[in-house]
Formats: structure tokens, sequence, C-alpha cells
């Protein structure tokens, strides 16, 4: 017959302690995502509602050349990598040219927005000041670059290889038909710094919806 007593012994009492609070995390969470990180996270689920298709798309990574790529603009120092945003099935996707920072092999490919912005310290989207079918054609175009391989080299003269700010020049470009984007002279280098891509006045920063991030944060403390 039970006394009524507790009869929970040390190595039993730790097991008991850790089922507890594997309950107590079920029930509320323990917050170990800093503030900045829940920051990020709604700011990607404002940028998941804000762009559109043809979008130019810039960011700040944390890759081992970003710190060089960002730097090589001369306008603006403040990305490393660009994209365009292309809309399939309603969901926002990036056409972007990338390659391994060792080896320096890649592609054009298509990955989701989320995954693009998911390890970036800053990012924005541009957008040009044209009709949207022009937009549209814009991702169109990027569409069509799937698969190209990553150039290296950075060589202009070089179409059948895209780095990521020349797929964006020549998608935009094309689908404007006319030179919107410029390339510039960087040590006796001609190239497509990722500033280049959006200095012309037609391409105005699309602004987050603040308001919705308001609503969002004030639920988050109740």
């Amino acid at each position: 017959m039970a006394s009524g007593r507790s009869t929970c012994r040390p190595g039993n009492k730790f097991l008991f302690i850790i089922s507890l609070l594997f309950v107590l995390n079920a029930i509320h969470p323990f917050s170990s995502v800093s503030e900045s990180t829940v920051r990020q996270r709604l700011n990607i689920r404002l940028a998941l509602s804000s762009c559109e298709d043809g979008d130019l798309v810039f960011r700040y990574g944390n890759g081992f050349w970003s710190p060089h790529f960002r730097n090589v603009s001369t306008l603006h120092k403040r990305f490393s990598h660009t994209g365009i945003v292309s809309i399939r099935f309603g969901r926002p996707w990036v056409v972007h040219s990338d390659a391994h920072s060792l080896t320096g092999v890649g592609q054009v490919r298509m990955e989701p927005l989320e995954s693009f912005l998911a390890d970036a310290s800053d990012f924005a989207f541009f957008r040009l000041d044209a009709p949207q079918s022009v937009r549209t054609h814009i991702a169109t175009v990027a569409f069509s670059y799937l698969g190209r391989p990553f150039d290296p080299s950075f060589d202009l003269h070089d179409p059948s290889k895209l780095y990521c700010s020349e797929l964006v020049m020549h998608a935009v470009n094309e689908a404007a038909g006319k030179e919107l984007i410029k390339p510039s002279v960087i040590n006796g280098e001609t190239v497509v710094a990722i500033d280049d891509c959006y200095r012309n006045s037609r391409m105005r920063e699309v602004p987050l919806l603040q308001s919705e991030v308001m609503r969002m944060e004030t639920a988050k403390r109740f």
C-alpha cells in the first residue's frame, strides 16, 4: 500500500526532471533565438508577399567570398549576390548563378526565395519602373538561362557562362530592349558590379510592408 511519500531515487528524479522539461518545452518552447533572428524571419515572411515576378533580389550572405564581392561595388558596398524573382505556381523563386566557394564550379539554378534569403544578414528588392509585361519578361529570360555554367573568369565576352550580376544585366537589358544596366571598369577590368544592377534611376527599391511587421511583432508579445 502506498505511503503517499515520493519514491523518486536520484536516478529516477533526474529522468523525471528531464521528462518534465520536455513536456513544458512542448507546451511553451524555450526561446533560444535572438531578436535579430526573429526579425530576420519576419522580414523574410514579408518578402514572400512583397516581391513580384521580375524583381531583382539582392542579399549579403555569409559565404567566404561575400565580403570580396560586396567590396567590388563602387556606389553601395551593401550586397554580395543577386538574382531575379520568378513566380512559379504562386510561389516566389530566385533564378541566380552561383558556385562552390572553393572549386568555382556551379551553374544558373533556381531555389525558393526563403532558402535564398535564409542566411542573409541584409537583403532588398528592386523593381524596374516598367509595365508588368516587361518585368514578367525579365523573369522569363532569366528562366531560360537555367543550367548555364557559372563564369569563374568573370568574362563578359563569353555569354555561354554567367556570374550572378552578369545574368541580371542580360535578363533586364534583353527584356527592356535597351541597355539599362551597364558594366563598370574596375582596376582596368570590365565587370558587372552588384550595385551596377540598380544604378539606373528606373530601378526602385521595393519597401517591405512595415505595418505588417509591427502587427506580427505585437502579436508575438501576447
